[in-house]
């Protein structure tokens, strides 16, 4: 997507997010409006004009991307948010939950009862659901894990096994295998048997019968070459693997260095257990650049701008305190030269070009 597409579907995203807010602002008035009056029909008139902006915000949304969703989401006022949440279809929770920040995704999991969590939950992956586990009900997780068939849960269980920043924790378990003793024509045939290719699928992966990792082949080969080929003739078999225990980001240097899409992922004995996919890395980028500067800001997590004022007060107050003692501790030691200042005074003048240069500097290394 070249430059202009992007600023053009921002500004498309914008005007969307324009159109929302006018909608719910005009709904607003509308309410208002009705309630002041009385007559015969007065609930007829307002239930028709309350369906009809719901339903205009319903189709507004039904054609949004589940990332578009999530942006509005995040850009709306709280009884705006649960409101405009509740005209989401349900078969769209599970995806929006995972794109909105964890923050506002609280607030949006704490309207939504157990039934609809768990509906939304069953239309996950399990490695997307081994990311919304922690943030859900211990009970709904329980009924969830139930509900699941066996390979399935050992998936879930297994990627809730490792650290965050472990590959183990962004492994995608949906993939491709086949064996090298095969054409490609019996490849091709395979593939058009599946409903639909896993997504980011650059390569298929080559296993054994046991299921020990041998090598990868990119369907660009698979594509261009005779379909009486053999697998093993083409396959790479030097592929770029990782571990599940091995850091994230270490796994996401290897992506940027060798222009990776997706990666298999083996056991300590070979074994193809999962691949890791671009989006997760970038994903994981994104959040770790995020923390950086939150961290830089005194921040202890990300923050909804519409969160209460005792929200943004626990994330903030630590590093609002260090700052006011030691700006204590500053005046403090000004006081102690105020002799000299009164002799000088020039000095005072000087302490604000100090204070500002050294502040400037410390911004300057810390980038």
């Amino acid at each position: 997507m070249t430059e202009v597409e992007v600023k053009k579907t921002q500004e498309s995203l914008q005007d969307r997010l324009a159109q929302v807010i006018e909608l719910l602002q005009r709904q607003r008035v509308v309410e208002d409006l009705t309630h002041r009056q009385e007559g015969p029909n007065h609930d007829r008139v307002e239930n028709l004009v309350h369906r009809q902006n719901l339903v205009e915000l319903q189709r507004k949304l039904d054609d949004l991307h589940s990332a578009d969703v999530a942006y509005i989401l995040e850009a709306l006022p709280l009884d705006d948010r649960l409101t405009l949440w509740q005209l989401v279809k349900a078969d769209r929770d599970g995806d929006i939950l995972l794109e909105v920040s964890d923050s506002v995704r609280e607030t949006l999991i704490a309207d939504m009862d157990d039934h609809e969590l768990l509906a939304a939950a069953k239309e996950m992956d399990a490695d997307e659901l081994a990311d919304l586990a922690p943030e859900l009900p211990r009970d709904v997780v329980h009924e969830l894990m139930e509900a699941l068939d066996t390979q399935q849960r050992e998936r879930v269980r297994s990627a809730l096994s490792y650290d965050e920043d472990q590959v183990g924790a962004l492994m995608d378990f949906e993939m491709v295998t086949i064996r090298e003793d095969v054409s490609l024509e019996v490849v091709l045939r395979y593939l058009r048997r599946l409903k639909e290719l896993p997504g980011h699928t650059d390569k298929l992966f080559v296993v054994d019968y046991e299921g020990i990792l041998k090598g990868v082949l990119p369907i660009k080969r698979l594509l261009v070459n005779d379909p009486e080929k053999k697998v093993a003739d083409l396959m790479a078999s030097d592929t770029v693997s990782f571990h599940p225990d091995e850091d994230a980001y270490d796994a996401a240097q290897a992506f940027e260095r060798y222009d990776l899409i997706s990666a298999p992922v083996v056991d300590k004995n070979g074994k193809l257990i999962g691949r890791l996919t671009i989006d997760e890395i970038v994903d994981l980028i994104r959040e770790e650049s995020e923390t950086e500067v939150l961290n830089m800001a005194g921040l202890r997590e990300e923050e909804d701008i519409f969160a209460s004022v005792w929200r943004s007060l626990h994330n903030r107050w630590a590093w609002l305190a260090i700052n006011l003692i030691t700006a204590f501790i500053a005046s403090r030691v000004i006081g102690l030269f105020e002799g000299s200042i009164e002799k000088l005074v020039a000095l005072a003048a000087v302490m604000q070009i100090v204070a500002g240069n050294g502040v400037e500097s410390a911004n300057q290394a810390t980038t």
